[in-house]
């Protein structure tokens, strides 16, 4: 993906193509914006970007759990006593408990998406009209379902890959290049661990709002808020039996809304007490997950109530539905543990138990339920994921059709070999000719080196040579002057003061003393 811009000078643009709907530019130049716009209305566009990454990434886990779900029911490997046959990968506990569950988020999310797209669109209407009032909870919930589904995609591609052993690893997959084209999606569009800052923000003013009793706007985010946070309708659930929970849509939604207004509430209360908001992003980070994990649920369940109660689909989706509520719940247990009231360790073990029941249960309908997405053979371009189930034969097929696997493709081979040889020897001469080279320039530079410290050391020599020399010379000097006033009984300050007296005596004086050494300042007796 590439990025630019664009600069213009000296341009102008005709207030007419300024795309004035919800910013105006007077002809004087005056920017101003009408009293009853939200400035976050240009949220609107990022929201709808986010929608379709909610879209794409239900598309692109299908694509993975259809190719792994298929290889795992046809891939065998070991057996035990009482079966001839090795027993297909799926039959392994380990196994359905990393793939079955991902089919559950995939069904969700595909709910999800649809439902949210709805919403989106019914936003719009409102901005339409002028009523910006469902912005901010659209755009909190856009933030959370983008970093939800990517997360869940990405992880999930790549627990596919694992489950598909060493072939999944295999360009033959076609894993391989879901889980590099899909990996940006957690990245662009807003990191996700930004963007549950987003989500938690929203939250925390809803929360704040509400305790002071101030109007907050209808949606489904607050109408949990009002019921489970502490103070609302409904401020604890009663303690219910984990089977209680199974049978039971509604209960099931409202303990995972009970807690997220639980956590967010605990939130609240911790920065209302000094905590800044850089100590609570790994909450804020758990806070989001767990309002997304109660909003996919939701749209998951709003989306099975448009079916018939006679569909024979119904029990099959509603237990997937389930599925992923006790996953949800097993994958953050310790958040139950600080639901007031709500959950004890014996409930968390039966949640555990619950969970591994139902996964084996839907792994009889595993197959069925991935080919239902519908995904042809030419959009999965894999392998290991044919709908006639024949892998090794499509993959032994696909291997002999490859270009270096033909006849004509060990000419190939070989006209590679011998370029990478030609490239290659090509490659070591100019390293060789750099090398050689750059020897060359450092011998140089080092003779000059020693050139020039011979030259200094020679001229240091002279320069000490001299400086004995004129110590001598000031030796003999001294000894001189010395003589000369023993003989005359004077010093040399007085001799030279007499001299000085006499007006003859001044330029025999001022002769002297250009032969006196220069350490002596004979004029300042003149």
């Amino acid at each position: 993906m590439d990025n630019g811009f664009l600069l213009l000078n000296r341009v102008r643009v005709p207030r007419i193509n300024l795309l004035q709907r919800y910013i105006s530019v007077s002809p004087e130049g005056k920017v101003s914006r009408p009293a009853n716009v939200d400035p976050k209305v240009a949220y609107g566009t990022m929201v709808y970007v986010r929608t379709q990454i909610v879209r794409n990434m239900s598309q692109v886990l299908a694509k993975a759990t259809t190719i792994a779900v298929r290889y795992a029911a046809v891939r065998r490997q070991f057996k035990d006593q009482k079966s001839a046959l090795e027993s297909p990968v799926l039959d392994y506990s380990m196994v359905q408990y990393r793939l079955i569950p991902l089919v559950a988020q995939n069904y969700a999310m595909f709910a999800t998406s649809q439902a949210f797209l709805l919403h989106y669109q019914q936003s719009m209407l409102e901005l339409d009209r002028g009523n910006f009032a469902p912005l901010k909870e659209l755009h909190a919930t856009a933030c959370g379902l983008k970093r939800w589904t990517s997360d869940v995609a990405i992880a999930g591609i790549d627990t596919c890959r694992h489950v598909c052993g060493g072939h999944g690893f295999s360009q033959f997959s076609g894993l391989n290049e879901f889980y590099g084209n899909a990996y940006p999606n957690i990245i662009w569009e807003g990191d996700n661990y930004v963007l549950s800052q987003q989500t938690a923000r929203y939250l925390i003013s809803q929360v704040r709002a509400l305790r002071a009793g101030k109007p907050v706007a209808e949606n489904q985010t607050t109408t949990y808020l009002k019921r489970h946070m502490p103070g609302g309708q409904l401020q604890a659930l009663a303690q219910r039996s984990v089977d209680e929970l199974i049978n039971n849509a509604d209960a099931q939604l409202d303990l995972l809304a009970f807690r997220a207004a639980s956590m967010v509430s605990t939130l609240v209360d911790n920065m209302d007490a000094g905590q800044s908001w850089n100590q609570s992003l790994v909450a804020i980070q758990r806070l989001c997950d767990a309002h997304s994990d109660f909003i996919v649920a939701s749209y998951f369940r709003q989306h099975l109530s448009t079916l018939a109660h006679s569909s024979p689909l119904l029990p099959h989706l509603n237990k997937l539905a389930t599925l992923l509520f006790l996953y949800t719940l097993e994958q953050h247990s310790s958040d139950l543990f600080r639901l007031p009231n709500a959950f004890t360790p014996k409930m968390v073990a039966e949640v555990e138990r619950s969970l591994a029941k139902i996964i084996e249960e839907v792994r009889f309908q595993a197959v069925p339920l991935v080919d239902a997405f519908g995904i042809s053979d030419f959009r999965l371009n894999s392998a290991l994921g044919r709908s006639d189930g024949k892998v090794y034969d499509n993959y032994l097929k696909w291997a002999m059709e490859d270009p270096l696997n033909t006849e004509s493709g060990e000419v190939i081979h070989s006209q590679l070999i011998s370029a990478n040889t030609v490239a290659s020897s090509h490659a070591v001469q100019e390293l060789y000719d750099q090398t050689t080279q750059a020897l060359e320039s450092l011998t140089l530079e080092r003779h000059q080196l020693t050139a020039n410290m011979q030259m200094a050391r020679g001229q240091l020599d002279t320069a000490l040579v001299l400086v004995s020399a004129l110590d001598a010379n000031i030796a003999q000097m001294e000894a001189a002057l010395s003589q000369a006033e023993s003989a005359v009984g004077l010093t040399l300050g007085g001799r030279l003061s007499q001299l000085a007296r006499m007006t003859p005596g001044v330029p025999y004086l001022r002769q002297w003393s250009e032969k006196v050494p220069k350490v002596l300042n004979v004029n300042k007796y003149i």
